[in-house]
């Protein structure tokens, strides 16, 4: 019944001042507002935030915030994510961006990489893919680090 009436609820939904400041952060960007990786090496605020360690798996992973254990989950991976994005014309490094309220947005996307890169991650895969994205592998890791001067 809860759920039955959350979706009735919806209606009447008003944003809180969190999600507007996520709003109005660039949550909705179109492809030609993403960040390039000069431009991204230029962001000591999205530099300092980057999870090597997150996969695109850990991040589509069900959570309910008000169980503990989900919310401090989600404190952990709140942040910048590498992966790769294969439901697209020609697969490309992408930088995700996780929001404390589960929400993500694509910030960047680095067309710099060298194609085999991408390619050995995608025959090779760390994980299996989800919803058509790939983690990085640790040769991507190493060449994003290089970079980015991490």
């Amino acid at each position: 019944m809860a759920g039955i009436k959350l979706a009735l609820n919806l209606s009447e939904y008003q944003p809180n001042e969190a999600s507007e400041m996520e709003d109005e952060a660039g949550l909705e960007k179109s492809i030609f507002d993403m960040q390039d990786l000069n431009a991204i090496k230029k962001r000591p605020d999205i530099l300092s935030r980057i999870k090597f360690d997150v996969t695109p798996q850990i991040v589509m992973e069900p959570r309910f915030q008000l169980k503990p254990e989900d919310l401090q989950k989600l404190r952990e991976i709140t942040g910048y994510v590498f992966y790769i994005e294969t439901e697209c014309e020609k697969p490309t490094l992408m930088l995700m961006r996780v929001g404390k309220s589960d929400i993500t947005s694509t910030a960047g996307m680095i067309e710099e990489i060298p194609s085999e890169l991408i390619q050995r991650a995608i025959d090779n895969p760390v994980h299996p893919p989800v919803y058509g994205m790939y983690a990085i592998t640790e040769e991507i890791k190493a060449w994003l680090k290089k970079q980015l001067d991490l």
